[in-house]
Protein backbone atom coordinates (compact mmCIF):
# COMPACT_ATOMS: atom_id res chain seq x y z
CA UNK A 1 0.00 0.00 0.00
CA UNK A 2 1.37 3.53 -1.16
CA UNK A 3 0.10 6.54 0.78
CA UNK A 4 0.55 9.61 -1.69
CA UNK A 5 0.74 12.43 0.69
CA UNK A 6 3.23 13.00 3.12
CA UNK A 7 5.25 9.99 3.95
CA UNK A 8 4.61 7.12 1.73
CA UNK A 9 5.44 3.44 3.31
CA UNK A 10 4.96 0.45 1.34
CA UNK A 11 3.19 -2.57 3.56
CA UNK A 12 3.75 -5.02 0.10
CA UNK A 13 5.57 -4.88 -3.04
CA UNK A 14 3.04 -5.56 -5.67
CA UNK A 15 5.60 -4.14 -8.73
CA UNK A 16 5.78 -5.96 -11.77
CA UNK A 17 8.56 -7.92 -10.27
CA UNK A 18 7.43 -9.10 -6.86
CA UNK A 19 4.08 -9.54 -5.10
CA UNK A 20 3.49 -10.84 -1.72
CA UNK A 21 5.45 -9.58 1.14
CA UNK A 22 8.44 -10.28 2.60
CA UNK A 23 7.65 -12.08 5.49
CA UNK A 24 8.39 -15.64 3.27
CA UNK A 25 11.79 -14.40 1.40
CA UNK A 26 15.09 -14.02 2.83
CA UNK A 27 15.08 -10.52 2.80
CA UNK A 28 16.96 -8.79 5.41
CA UNK A 29 17.55 -4.86 5.11
CA UNK A 30 20.37 -5.05 7.29
CA UNK A 31 21.88 -7.55 5.65
CA UNK A 32 21.13 -6.78 1.79
CA UNK A 33 23.25 -3.37 2.55
CA UNK A 34 25.34 -4.09 4.33
CA UNK A 35 26.65 -6.88 3.39
CA UNK A 36 28.65 -5.04 0.05
CA UNK A 37 30.95 -2.12 0.22
CA UNK A 38 28.87 0.06 -1.78
CA UNK A 39 26.63 0.74 0.85
CA UNK A 40 29.51 3.36 2.14
CA UNK A 41 30.13 5.16 -0.78
CA UNK A 42 28.02 8.57 -1.67
CA UNK A 43 25.11 9.74 -2.09
CA UNK A 44 24.11 6.50 0.42
CA UNK A 45 23.87 6.65 4.01
CA UNK A 46 23.53 3.95 6.63
CA UNK A 47 22.06 4.86 9.91
CA UNK A 48 24.05 2.48 12.12
CA UNK A 49 21.69 3.24 15.03
CA UNK A 50 18.57 3.24 13.65
CA UNK A 51 18.91 0.89 10.49
CA UNK A 52 18.00 3.09 8.09
CA UNK A 53 19.14 3.80 4.51
CA UNK A 54 18.95 7.27 3.34
CA UNK A 55 19.63 9.00 0.19
CA UNK A 56 18.58 11.02 -2.74
CA UNK A 57 16.30 9.62 -5.46
CA UNK A 58 15.14 11.15 -8.84
CA UNK A 59 11.65 12.24 -9.64
CA UNK A 60 10.77 9.88 -12.83
CA UNK A 61 8.95 13.46 -14.61
CA UNK A 62 11.72 15.82 -13.71
CA UNK A 63 14.97 13.88 -13.18
CA UNK A 64 16.54 17.29 -12.16
CA UNK A 65 14.92 17.22 -8.88
CA UNK A 66 16.18 14.75 -6.23
CA UNK A 67 14.17 13.81 -3.21
CA UNK A 68 15.67 12.56 0.50
CA UNK A 69 14.10 8.81 0.59
CA UNK A 70 14.31 6.80 4.42
CA UNK A 71 13.99 2.78 3.79
CA UNK A 72 13.87 1.15 6.60
CA UNK A 73 12.65 -2.75 8.49
CA UNK A 74 11.13 -2.50 12.11
CA UNK A 75 12.68 -5.60 12.53
CA UNK A 76 14.61 -8.54 10.78
CA UNK A 77 11.75 -11.05 9.99
CA UNK A 78 9.00 -7.90 9.82
CA UNK A 79 6.96 -8.51 6.20
CA UNK A 80 6.94 -4.59 6.05
CA UNK A 81 9.75 -2.52 4.21
CA UNK A 82 9.12 1.24 4.96
CA UNK A 83 9.79 3.95 2.28
CA UNK A 84 9.93 7.57 3.56
CA UNK A 85 9.76 10.41 1.54
CA UNK A 86 10.69 13.95 2.94
CA UNK A 87 7.95 16.01 1.01
CA UNK A 88 4.74 17.48 2.00
CA UNK A 89 3.99 17.50 -1.43
CA UNK A 90 2.57 14.96 -3.50
CA UNK A 91 3.59 12.35 -5.76
CA UNK A 92 2.13 11.32 -8.83
CA UNK A 93 2.17 7.32 -9.00
CA UNK A 94 4.02 7.35 -12.21
CA UNK A 95 7.03 9.21 -9.71
CA UNK A 96 5.84 6.86 -7.02
CA UNK A 97 5.80 3.38 -9.22
CA UNK A 98 9.63 4.55 -11.06
CA UNK A 99 10.77 5.47 -7.25
CA UNK A 100 9.67 1.72 -6.38
CA UNK A 101 11.47 0.29 -8.95
CA UNK A 102 14.53 2.04 -8.03
CA UNK A 103 14.67 1.12 -4.69
CA UNK A 104 13.72 -2.25 -5.90
CA UNK A 105 16.81 -2.73 -7.55
CA UNK A 106 19.00 -1.29 -5.09
CA UNK A 107 18.20 -4.42 -2.76
CA UNK A 108 17.43 -7.09 -5.30
CA UNK A 109 13.79 -7.45 -4.55
CA UNK A 110 12.17 -9.47 -7.17
CA UNK A 111 10.90 -12.94 -7.77
CA UNK A 112 13.94 -13.92 -10.27
CA UNK A 113 16.52 -12.29 -7.09
CA UNK A 114 14.77 -14.26 -4.47
CA UNK A 115 14.70 -17.47 -6.65
CA UNK A 116 18.35 -17.46 -7.34
CA UNK A 117 19.50 -16.06 -3.61
CA UNK A 118 17.39 -19.36 -2.30
CA UNK A 119 19.16 -21.79 -5.15
CA UNK A 120 22.74 -19.92 -3.54
CA UNK A 121 21.33 -20.64 -0.08
CA UNK A 122 20.65 -24.42 -0.54
CA UNK A 123 24.44 -24.63 -1.64
CA UNK A 124 25.70 -22.57 0.51
CA UNK A 125 24.31 -23.32 4.61
CA UNK A 126 27.05 -20.59 5.67
CA UNK A 127 25.64 -18.37 3.63
CA UNK A 128 22.35 -18.69 4.55
CA UNK A 129 23.06 -18.79 8.24
CA UNK A 130 24.71 -14.69 8.11
CA UNK A 131 21.91 -13.58 5.77
CA UNK A 132 24.93 -13.32 2.82
CA UNK A 133 23.61 -13.18 -1.05
CA UNK A 134 22.32 -10.10 -2.32
CA UNK A 135 24.76 -7.52 -4.08
CA UNK A 136 23.83 -4.06 -2.97
CA UNK A 137 23.57 -2.16 -5.66
CA UNK A 138 22.62 1.48 -7.23
CA UNK A 139 19.22 2.95 -8.32
CA UNK A 140 20.49 2.95 -12.02
CA UNK A 141 23.60 0.83 -14.07
CA UNK A 142 25.19 4.35 -14.66
CA UNK A 143 26.17 4.86 -10.92
CA UNK A 144 27.36 0.84 -10.44
CA UNK A 145 29.34 1.38 -13.90
CA UNK A 146 31.15 4.72 -12.93
CA UNK A 147 31.76 3.31 -9.15
CA UNK A 148 33.58 0.77 -10.58
CA UNK A 149 35.92 2.57 -12.34
CA UNK A 150 36.72 4.21 -9.68
CA UNK A 151 37.27 1.24 -7.74
CA UNK A 152 40.92 1.05 -9.87
CA UNK A 153 44.22 1.84 -9.14
CA UNK A 154 43.93 3.60 -5.71
CA UNK A 155 43.15 2.85 -2.07
CA UNK A 156 39.29 2.15 -0.49
CA UNK A 157 39.57 5.82 0.80
CA UNK A 158 40.69 7.46 -2.47
CA UNK A 159 37.69 5.85 -3.85
CA UNK A 160 35.05 7.26 -1.35
CA UNK A 161 36.17 10.55 -1.89
CA UNK A 162 36.00 10.67 -5.71
CA UNK A 163 32.83 9.17 -5.38
CA UNK A 164 31.65 11.47 -2.56
CA UNK A 165 33.47 14.90 -4.95
CA UNK A 166 31.47 13.85 -7.68
CA UNK A 167 27.97 14.04 -5.85
CA UNK A 168 29.40 17.29 -4.01
CA UNK A 169 29.76 18.27 -8.19
CA UNK A 170 26.33 17.34 -9.24
CA UNK A 171 24.55 19.95 -6.72
CA UNK A 172 25.45 22.02 -9.69
CA UNK A 173 22.64 20.87 -12.08
CA UNK A 174 20.43 19.90 -9.80
CA UNK A 175 16.72 21.63 -9.00
CA UNK A 176 15.60 22.75 -5.58
CA UNK A 177 14.76 19.77 -3.70
CA UNK A 178 11.05 19.14 -2.70
CA UNK A 179 9.25 20.78 0.26
CA UNK A 180 10.12 18.52 3.08
CA UNK A 181 8.08 17.28 5.78
CA UNK A 182 7.95 19.80 9.40
CA UNK A 183 7.50 16.26 10.94
CA UNK A 184 10.95 14.80 9.84
CA UNK A 185 13.46 17.66 9.86
CA UNK A 186 16.74 16.42 8.97
CA UNK A 187 19.32 15.52 12.59
CA UNK A 188 22.75 16.75 12.82
CA UNK A 189 23.73 13.30 11.23
CA UNK A 190 21.61 13.94 8.22
CA UNK A 191 22.74 17.26 7.81
CA UNK A 192 26.19 16.06 7.29
CA UNK A 193 25.79 13.06 5.12
CA UNK A 194 23.11 14.11 2.50
CA UNK A 195 24.04 17.68 2.20
CA UNK A 196 26.04 16.55 -0.91
CA UNK A 197 24.01 15.88 -4.34
CA UNK A 198 23.29 12.94 -5.89
CA UNK A 199 25.28 10.84 -8.28
CA UNK A 200 25.20 12.69 -11.14
CA UNK A 201 23.48 11.03 -14.72
CA UNK A 202 25.09 10.46 -17.71
CA UNK A 203 22.86 13.19 -18.89
CA UNK A 204 24.46 15.43 -16.66
CA UNK A 205 28.18 14.28 -17.50
CA UNK A 206 27.95 14.15 -20.72
CA UNK A 207 27.96 17.81 -20.95
CA UNK A 208 31.58 18.22 -18.55
CA UNK A 209 34.83 19.08 -19.67
CA UNK A 210 36.98 16.55 -19.18
CA UNK A 211 40.16 18.46 -17.59
CA UNK A 212 37.26 20.26 -15.75
CA UNK A 213 36.25 17.32 -14.15
CA UNK A 214 39.81 15.76 -13.17
CA UNK A 215 40.67 18.84 -11.26
CA UNK A 216 37.00 19.76 -9.77
CA UNK A 217 36.75 15.87 -8.79
CA UNK A 218 40.84 14.88 -8.79
CA UNK A 219 39.50 11.72 -10.87
CA UNK A 220 42.91 11.06 -12.82
CA UNK A 221 42.31 9.30 -15.72
CA UNK A 222 39.14 8.29 -14.69
CA UNK A 223 37.81 11.22 -16.03
CA UNK A 224 38.59 10.52 -19.46
CA UNK A 225 36.73 6.89 -18.79
CA UNK A 226 33.65 8.52 -17.58
CA UNK A 227 33.00 11.02 -19.80
CA UNK A 228 33.38 8.30 -22.93
CA UNK A 229 30.72 6.30 -20.82
CA UNK A 230 28.33 8.95 -20.76
CA UNK A 231 28.91 10.55 -24.50
CA UNK A 232 28.12 6.76 -26.03
CA UNK A 233 25.16 6.35 -24.46
CA UNK A 234 24.03 9.82 -25.13
CA UNK A 235 24.95 9.07 -28.88
CA UNK A 236 23.34 5.72 -28.46
CA UNK A 237 25.73 3.68 -29.24
CA UNK A 238 25.51 2.09 -25.50
CA UNK A 239 21.83 1.56 -24.06
CA UNK A 240 22.42 0.63 -21.01
CA UNK A 241 18.11 -0.20 -20.36
CA UNK A 242 18.44 -3.13 -22.79
CA UNK A 243 21.61 -4.54 -21.58
CA UNK A 244 19.31 -5.13 -18.24
CA UNK A 245 16.23 -6.16 -19.96
CA UNK A 246 18.03 -8.27 -22.61
CA UNK A 247 20.14 -9.59 -20.33
CA UNK A 248 23.32 -9.15 -23.01
CA UNK A 249 26.12 -10.03 -21.18
CA UNK A 250 28.61 -10.85 -23.49
CA UNK A 251 27.43 -8.00 -25.77
CA UNK A 252 28.02 -5.57 -22.83
CA UNK A 253 31.46 -6.96 -21.81
CA UNK A 254 32.57 -6.10 -25.54
CA UNK A 255 31.30 -3.15 -25.99
CA UNK A 256 32.44 -2.20 -22.12
CA UNK A 257 35.98 -3.05 -23.16
CA UNK A 258 36.32 -1.44 -25.83
CA UNK A 259 36.33 2.22 -23.90
CA UNK A 260 39.55 3.01 -23.05
CA UNK A 261 39.94 2.82 -19.49
CA UNK A 262 37.81 -0.27 -19.21
CA UNK A 263 39.39 -3.75 -18.48
CA UNK A 264 38.67 -7.13 -17.45
CA UNK A 265 37.58 -6.31 -13.87
CA UNK A 266 35.25 -3.11 -14.01
CA UNK A 267 33.48 -5.21 -17.44
CA UNK A 268 33.18 -8.47 -15.05
CA UNK A 269 32.56 -6.71 -11.79
CA UNK A 270 29.24 -4.53 -13.77
CA UNK A 271 28.32 -7.50 -15.43
CA UNK A 272 27.31 -9.22 -11.37
CA UNK A 273 25.66 -6.36 -11.14
CA UNK A 274 22.88 -7.12 -13.85
CA UNK A 275 22.95 -10.63 -12.58
CA UNK A 276 26.31 -12.61 -15.06
CA UNK A 277 27.70 -14.58 -12.29
CA UNK A 278 29.58 -16.88 -14.85
CA UNK A 279 33.17 -14.62 -14.15
CA UNK A 280 33.30 -12.93 -10.81
CA UNK A 281 35.34 -9.70 -10.30
CA UNK A 282 38.96 -10.63 -8.58
CA UNK A 283 41.14 -8.42 -7.74
CA UNK A 284 43.70 -8.59 -4.80
CA UNK A 285 41.23 -7.10 -2.47
CA UNK A 286 38.89 -10.29 -3.65
CA UNK A 287 41.52 -12.87 -2.75
CA UNK A 288 42.07 -11.06 0.63
CA UNK A 289 37.90 -11.64 1.14
CA UNK A 290 38.35 -15.07 0.16
CA UNK A 291 41.00 -15.70 2.81
CA UNK A 292 38.79 -14.99 5.12
CA UNK A 293 39.23 -11.06 5.39
CA UNK A 294 35.80 -9.80 6.00
CA UNK A 295 36.08 -12.16 9.43
CA UNK A 296 39.57 -10.27 10.09
CA UNK A 297 37.26 -6.95 9.31
CA UNK A 298 34.63 -7.15 11.74
CA UNK A 299 37.45 -8.40 14.51
CA UNK A 300 39.25 -5.20 13.95
CA UNK A 301 36.03 -2.79 13.52
CA UNK A 302 33.38 -4.81 14.48
CA UNK A 303 29.97 -5.35 12.81
CA UNK A 304 30.41 -3.33 9.42
CA UNK A 305 26.44 -2.32 9.72
CA UNK A 306 27.59 -0.35 12.98
CA UNK A 307 30.53 1.64 11.76
CA UNK A 308 30.64 5.44 11.83
CA UNK A 309 30.56 6.24 7.94
CA UNK A 310 33.90 8.62 9.14
CA UNK A 311 35.37 4.99 9.90
CA UNK A 312 34.66 3.70 6.31
CA UNK A 313 37.81 4.67 4.83
CA UNK A 314 39.84 2.89 7.19
CA UNK A 315 38.09 -1.05 5.53
CA UNK A 316 40.17 -2.66 3.23
CA UNK A 317 43.59 -2.91 3.19
CA UNK A 318 43.76 0.97 1.90
CA UNK A 319 45.22 1.66 5.38
CA UNK A 320 48.41 -1.08 5.36
CA UNK A 321 51.31 -0.85 3.86
CA UNK A 322 49.77 -2.20 0.95
CA UNK A 323 48.20 0.88 -0.15
CA UNK A 324 46.85 -0.05 -3.59
CA UNK A 325 45.31 -2.78 -5.18
CA UNK A 326 46.40 -4.59 -8.62
CA UNK A 327 44.19 -5.01 -11.50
Amino acid sequence: MVHPHGHFRIEAWTDADYAGNLQSSTFNLEKAVCSHGFFMMAPNHWDSSTKVLRRPFRLSSDSRTTIIVHIYQHSSNSSVLHVQVDTTLPMSSHDQKALLAQVARMLRISEKDEREITSFHDIHSEAKSIGFGRIFRSPNLFEDIVKCILLCNCGWDRTLAMVKSLCDFQKSFSKTPLKRSKKRQANKCDEKHLRSGDFPTWEELASVDVEFLKKQCNLGYRADTIITLAKLIKGGQLCLENFEEDKDFDGMRKKLECIKGIGVFVSDYVLTCIGDYQRVPADTETIRHITEIWKYYEEEFGNLSTLSPDSYRMVTGSTTNKGKRKR
